[in-house]
């Protein structure tokens, strides 16, 4: 009886840089050395294939925007997904595989274990990650920076400028049937833990517990929004008191004006935002 062969395809960012390609076809070549003719890979850079229903798994390479193009590209997409760092912010992959060495990562995608994790939609968009409303927006407007250096320390600098410059806004927020108004400087709707290539805005949420996670944070003087932002990158402010944090299933979020908001570290712009966790959507292949 001969080998069934499990026809992958493998997904990668088409505009990534020559680094990320040289990984691709690492990848390539570890899985022919280590499958021995069980997996079969087809690598698309720049036309993704319009269904997926010929492959057994999808492997998509890139980053948080990476990852949320292929969730709104194959919304209803059933067979397992691994994920390959290849961002700026990877906060997605971080999330799921935590600080392994691509050999370590790569072992982990052959051995093929899967677990269904949630997605979140907002405005009629999937996202994987989180959705940040007004400062988020307009640290986004400054991505050259953090493109161009990477991950955290670029975070900051686009950062930093808008805690000088950033206006509160006021919300009327609906969870579930619950109606609230407050004014806010943070806005903040979580499937995942992380953003902006390592700030844990919500530590402890879970891409498992079939909720979003909501942060609020109330209007601050610039010295607060300097001193407190490192404690927020690492973790350390979840008992802080202007910090709100909320679990619902359902979100409704009415703004006083068009705000900017970056989702999965993609740009939209709205006054009203619209969310509801998506249980179990995705098979991802895990640790």
């Amino acid at each position: 009886m001969g080998l069934e062969v499990q026809h992958i395809a493998f997904l990668i960012n088409p505009f990534c840089s020559k680094r990320t390609k040289l990984y691709a076809h690492w990848v390539e070549d570890q899985t022919k050395l280590h499958a021995k003719g069980a997996l079969k890979l087809t690598m698309f850079f720049k036309d993704w294939p319009s269904s997926l229903q010929a492959f057994s798994q999808v492997w998509v390479l890139g980053g948080d925007g990476t990852y949320n193009f292929f969730a709104n590209a194959y919304p209803n997409c059933q067979i397992p997904v691994a994920f390959f760092k290849g961002g700026t912010g990877n906060d997605f992959y971080w999330k799921l595989y935590g600080n392994v060495t691509r050999e370590e990562h790569l072992g982990i995608i052959l051995r093929a274990k899967s677990q269904a994790v949630d997605a979140g939609m907002c405005n009629g968009q999937l996202f994987l990650n989180g959705v940040g409303m007004g400062l988020e927006g307009e640290v986004l407007k400054s991505m050259n920076a953090i493109r161009a250096i990477g991950g955290l320390i670029g975070y900051f600098l686009a950062a930093i400028p808008q805690l000088f410059l950033f206006k509160s806004f006021r919300i009327r927020m609906c969870l579930e049937t619950e109606w609230i108004e407050r004014q806010v400087f943070l806005c903040m709707v979580f499937n995942s833990s992380r953003a902006g290539g390592g700030f844990h805005f919500v530590p402890h949420a879970s891409i498992w517990d079939n909720q979003l996670d909501v942060l609020l944070c109330e209007p601050l003087s610039i010295f607060k929004r300097i001193w407190y932002l490192p404690k927020i990158q690492q973790g350390k402010h979840e008992h802080i008191s202007f910090l709100h944090f909320q679990q619902a299933k359902q979100i409704t979020i009415q703004a006083d004006r068009e705000l900017k908001a970056q989702i999965d570290g993609e740009l939209i712009v709205s006054e009203k935002f619209e969310f509801h966790v998506l249980p179990s959507h995705f098979m991802v292949i895990v640790p």
